[in-house]
C-alpha cells in the first residue's frame, strides 16, 4: 500500500450485504472468504481453496466479541473440523484469508496467526476464545519488512469484507463506554530538572531505551529517553493524540543519522507508569515493563 491508497473490489455473492463476499486489491496477492458461519459450503463453493491460510471465526460473546482466529494448511479441512465441534456453533462470522500465489507458505501463516493473536488480545472489548497464544517467532529483518507488509494487506481486506475483530477504534457492544474511560489518562511537560532518584527506573523495548521514576499521582519520563516514532496497530487513538501532543509541544528532537525514534527534551509527567511506557514505546502493552534500577549498580566516576 502506499500513501495514495488503493481500490479494493468486494464481490457480493448475493443481494444481502451480510452474506457471502469475497475482498481483493491488484496490490496484494492476498483474498478473503467472507461469510455466515452456518453457510460454510458456500464459502467452499466460492472457490476457496485447500491450502495454506489463516481464518477468524467472529461472534458475540458476553457484550464483547468473541474472536477465534487459527491457521491452517488446509483451510477447508479445519474449517469443517470446527464446523463439527457443537461448542464452536454460536459463532456468526467466518473470515478466511488465502493466497492466489505461493507466497502465503506455512511459516508466513504461522507469524501472520501470532500476529493477529497480539492485535486482538490487546484491543479492548475482544475474547480471545484460545487454548494457547501462539509467539511471534524470529526471523531476519527484511523479512519481517515482508511479513508485516502482509498483515498490512490482510488488515485491509479483511476490514473491507466486514470484519472489526482487528479494528482499534470499533468498539463493540457496550464496551466503547468502559474504553474510554479506561483512556482516560493525564501527560504533561515538566519543565522542572530533576536531580539523582533513588527510585529510578528504565524500559528498554524494541531499540529504544528509556528512564524516568514514581511520583506522586503518576510517573515521569526523563528528558534524554528514547521515544518509538513508530506506532502498533492496537495503539489506541487517545494515547496516540498524547504523543502528538508532545510533538506539537516540540519536545520531541531528531537525532541525526537516526530515522526510529526521537529524544525526549523535557521531563514528562504521565498519570500512570502503563502510559508513561505506551508514550515511550507507541505500542499497545498490557504492563508497563519498567524495571527499577539498582542504585548500587551505577557508575561514578571519581575525578
Amino acid at each position: 500500500m502506499t500513501a495514495l491508497g488503493t481500490t479494493v473490489t468486494i464481490h457480493y455473492r448475493d443481494a444481502a450485504l451480510d452474506a457471502l463476499r469475497t475482498a481483493e486489491s491488484r496490490i496484494s496477492p492476498l483474498r478473503v472468504y467472507a461469510g455466515p458461519w452456518s453457510d460454510l459450503q458456500r464459502l467452499f463453493d466460492a472457490g476457496l481453496p485447500p491450502a495454506h491460510g489463516i481464518y477468524l471465526l467472529t461472534g458475540p460473546a458476553s457484550g464483547r466479541l468473541g474472536v477465534r482466529p487459527g491457521e491452517a494448511s488446509d483451510l477447508r479441512r479445519r474449517l469443517l473440523e470446527h464446523a463439527s465441534d457443537p461448542t464452536k456453533a454460536h459463532y456468526a462470522e467466518v473470515y478466511a484469508l488465502s493466497a492466489v500465489d505461493s507466497r502465503l507458505t506455512k511459516s508466513a501463516c504461522r507469524y501472520l496467526e501470532a500476529r493477529v493473536h497480539e492485535i486482538i488480545g490487546a484491543l479492548p472489548g475482544r475474547t480471545l476464545e484460545v487454548d494457547r497464544m501462539p509467539v511471534v517467532g524470529d526471523c531476519p529483518p527484511f523479512e519481517r519488512d515482508e511479513l508485516e507488509a502482509l498483515l498490512a494487506q490482510a488488515r485491509m481486506l479483511l476490514h473491507a469484507a466486514g470484519c472489526r475483530a482487528l479494528d482499534a477504534s470499533f468498539l463493540p457492544f457496550e464496551t466503547a463506554v468502559t474504553a474510554a474511560i479506561a483512556d482516560e489518562g493525564v501527560v504533561e511537560v515538566r519543565d522542572e530538572i530533576s536531580g539523582q532518584i533513588e527510585d529510578e527506573h528504565e524500559l528498554s523495548y524494541d531499540g529504544v531505551w528509556a528512564r524516568g521514576y514514581p511520583t506522586d499521582g503518576g510517573f515521569v519520563v526523563r528528558a534524554g529517553s528514547d521515544v518509538r516514532m513508530r506506532e502498533g496497530a492496537a495503539l489506541l487513538a487517545g494515547v496516540s493524540g498524547r504523543r502528538r501532543l508532545l510533538a506539537d509541544r516540540g519536545v520531541l528532537g531528531e537525532l541525526p543519522g537516526v530515522t526510529d525514534r526521537w529524544r525526549l527534551l523535557a521531563n514528562v509527567f504521565c498519570s500512570s507508569s502503563l502510559l508513561a511506557a505506551k508514550i515511550v514505546t507507541g505500542a499497545h502493552l498490557s504492563r508497563a515493563p519498567w524495571q527499577r534500577i539498582n542504585p548500587r549498580a551505577r557508575l561514578v566516576v571519581a575525578r
